[in-house]
């Protein structure tokens, strides 16, 4: 019974899906971002500070945020519009795929959930985390990037995603 409900709710928690396919409740987080446009942001953030934003980041360090969750830093990466698979005839061995060469460097403060915060699936180095979010008046004080408060996330560990390339399309 599980298998039938499992088959019939979409690409699942990880996505594996051709196309990449949002949850339920990434629908109604997203609802009403715009893309981070890092550079932009950067150079006007009074039009992007207190602006909901969605964005993908590969996290290249992880460290606890001041009053707790955790605070992410990583390079943004843009989503590919079909997502690579081992075998195109099964759509479990596709994997959510991004393009291999990130761009902009922000951070993140995130609350995570409790098997994502510890354990084999914590959020880490190499983490794929879509983030949605608020963009805050604070940069970050060793790098002076930008730092965004994170309302939701959705993150694949290592193994979980692929970059363009890495699997057939």
């Amino acid at each position: 019974m599980s298998s039938i409900l499992l088959g019939c709710g979409g690409a699942g928690r990880w996505g594996h899906a051709r196309h990449y396919e949002p949850t339920k409740d990434e629908k109604s987080a997203i609802e009403g971002a715009r893309d981070l446009d890092a550079p932009m942001a950067t150079l006007k953030p009074e039009a992007w500070r207190g602006q909901k934003v969605k964005f993908f980041m590969v996290v290249s360090e992880r460290k606890d945020a001041p009053g707790g969750g955790a605070y992410l830093t990583g390079q943004v990466h843009t989503l590919n519009e079909i997502n690579g698979c081992e075998n195109k005839f099964d759509e479990d061995s596709c994997r959510v795929t991004i393009k291999p060469k990130g761009h902009e460097t922000v951070h993140a403060v995130v609350r995570l959930q409790p098997d994502e915060d510890a354990g084999p699936l914590r959020v880490g180095n190499g983490s794929l985390v879509r983030v949605v979010g608020v963009l805050t008046d604070a940069t970050d004080p060793d790098d002076g990037k930008l730092v965004i408060q994170a309302s939701w996330y959705r993150q694949w560990p290592i193994g979980y995603y692929a970059r363009e390339g890495d699997l057939r399309q």
